[in-house]
């Protein structure tokens, strides 16, 4: 009675593999060309384009007309004297087409003379890229270059304001008897455009406020540079759901005036999100940001995140400064508490934070943290009140947000504490972290994970433990439960170490369009000095690159004695 349902699951499966096929394809041969000159051939045959089931009439119509269709790919990479053989045979199922190319000597570029006339002759970007054009010249001719002298000339005129600019001569001449090429360009830019009266149209924020992310100038030359810089510091404020930026470029006279028009985002805005962590479990959050608090640009955020394993809640007054588009300045609070196999530890916080944006790419970040922990270990409970100056350097770059190929991460920390009325501990920290993804063949890149640490600390019993090292977990050594690794008491309990080292190496292969397989190694520990055990671990992951991100399912087993011969990692999200 089985065997039915076998056979409808077979008979179902042939039908869709039926259906899918793909309509059986003509044959065209193309010999005696390669590369570029192949590729171009192909591209302009119409033949390229037909079927096996294509009419006959068609065929030979289209088969008439392959010379000239060669002859016009051929010339656009300066072959003018092609000779052509060719065939063309029909069989009972299928026809066949044969072309075997000669394409004979290739045109150079004997000559290039570019001219700028009007306001922009005596511009230097302008004088720079005509030296960078006139490089051509003794190189073999590609009609595509040719077609890119001219729109980089137009290109450069929109972008630097010359907005009436055109050519009154452009000329590309062959000498097919001398396989020569010369090639004449003259534009005339006319005046150079400045920007005129800009009108602002939104009612949420001081003008004086809004002006400020605003690099455009009345008065100033018009470059689209500008106009594209001020769109992206708009749309990052945080405040603008849409912005619109319309240079009247049809105005007659020199000035260009710009009108903005801003749609603000909802003033309140609420999420609620749940989770899963293999470090931390189960999770659920919220958060509530009140976009713009007074006409100033301050604004507040918050967020809550609830988990067996670790809890936060955190609130901070944000205040924009002189530039808000690079310094802002906040103060705040929060709570934590966090509660794995080797401690437990309840702590709140108040901060202050002076954030500055580098014109490099680094993010830094200045604060000073009065940080009260109560924390258990064991059987001992400790209660610790610092005062923790400190700073920290980021930066991210990636060719793609959500999928990266290529692209790095890094960050550096400092931070510290004298023993004081309000500091129990004097301490001195110091912690680098990168990660970098390299591209490798075959649709696969290489990802290198490193976290290095190191704390001075006259009383480390008394140090909390978020200013411990531990190591364990999907973000450090796969394999490992969270936070297991350090050194331990007298009685096998995880107390951190004052230092860290991790190392991994991971190779990444997409296999499908949003799936991928990982094959990976970490290895290090916290440990203090004198007393270094590396561990390591091992795995094999999945890949689902999803809309809002990577998610990482890694299954590691540790290859030193470890709390269990086997862990699952889950994350999501993006790891630069």
């Amino acid at each position: 009675m089985q065997l039915i349902p076998v056979i409808v699951r077979t008979a179902l499966l042939i039908i869709a593999l039926c259906l899918t096929a793909p309509i059986a394809g003509a044959e065209v041969s193309i010999d005696g060309i390669k590369g570029k000159a192949r590729d171009n051939v192909r591209l302009m045959l119409s033949l390229e384009k037909e079927d096996c089931d294509a009419p006959e009439w068609k065929i030979r119509g289209l088969y008439a007309q392959a010379d000239q269709e060669i002859d016009q790919g051929l010339r656009a990479l300066g072959y003018y004297h092609a000779v052509i053989k060719k065939t063309l045979a029909f069989g009972k199922t299928c026809w066949q087409a044969d072309f075997d190319i000669n394409q004979g000597p290739r045109v150079h570029i004997k000559d290039v003379s570019i001219t700028i006339d009007g306001a922009a002759h005596d511009d230097a970007e302008f004088q720079k890229l005509r030296d960078k054009l006139l490089e051509i010249t003794g190189s073999p001719l590609d009609q595509g270059q040719y077609e890119k002298m001219k729109s980089r000339i137009e290109s450069l005129a929109l972008e630097r304001g010359y907005l009436q600019g055109t050519f009154t001569e452009k000329k590309l001449l062959i000498d097919k008897q001398l396989n020569q090429a010369h090639i004449k360009l003259v534009f005339t830019s006319g005046n150079r455009m400045v920007f005129g009266r800009i009108v602002v149209n939104q009612d949420i924020l001081n003008p004086d406020f809004v002006e400020k992310y605003i690099s455009i100038k009345s008065g100033e030359f018009y470059t689209s540079e500008q106009l594209a810089k001020t769109h992206n510091n708009l749309s990052k404020s945080g405040y603008f759901d849409i912005v619109d930026i319309r240079p009247d470029t049809e105005n007659i006279d020199q000035q260009v005036p710009v009108t903005i028009t801003l749609q603000p985002k909802k003033k309140h805005h609420y999420a609620f999100g749940v989770g899963f962590d293999t470090d931390i479990g189960p999770m659920v959050s919220a958060a509530y940001d009140n976009r713009w608090l007074n006409r100033r640009g301050h604004f507040l955020t918050s967020e809550l995140s609830l988990s067996p394993v670790l809890s936060t809640a955190s609130i901070e007054y944000n205040v924009p400064l002189h530039n808000p588009v690079s310094d802002s300045f906040s103060f705040g609070g929060g709570l934590k508490r966090e509660d794995t196999d080797s401690f437990n530890t309840l702590s709140a916080k108040l901060s202050g934070r002076l954030k500055h944006a580098l014109d490099s790419g680094w993010k830094q970040t200045l604060f000073l943290d009065l940080d009260y922990e109560d924390f258990t270990i064991g059987s001992t409970r400790t209660k610790t009140l610092l005062l923790v100056p400190g700073g920290s350097w980021l930066k991210s770059v990636s060719n793609n947000p959500l999928r990266p190929t290529r692209g790095y991460r890094a960050k550096f920390d400092v931070s510290g504490s004298y023993k004081n009325p309000l500091s129990d501990v004097s301490f001195l920290q110091g912690g680098m972290s990168a990660l970098w993804i390299h591209p490798l063949p075959w649709n696969s890149k290489f990802i290198g994970r490193t976290e290095l640490g190191a704390t001075l600390v006259d009383q480390f019993d008394k140090l909390p433990t978020s200013y411990r090292f531990y190591a364990g977990g999907i973000n450090s050594i796969r394999g490992y439960d969270y936070k297991e690794l350090g050194p331990k008491d007298s009685e096998g309990n995880v107390v951190g170490g004052k230092f860290l080292t991790v190392l991994s190496l991971e190779y990444e292969k997409a296999v499908f369009d949003d799936w991928g397989v990982a094959a990976f190694i970490d290895s290090g520990n916290a440990y203090n000095p004198g007393n270094i055990i590396l561990k390591t671990g091992a795995g094999l992951g999945i890949r689902w690159y999803s809309p809002f991100g990577p998610v990482r399912l890694d299954f590691a087993v540790p290859l030193n004695d470890a709390n269990s011969s086997f862990q699952i990692h889950f994350a999501a999200g993006a790891r630069l």
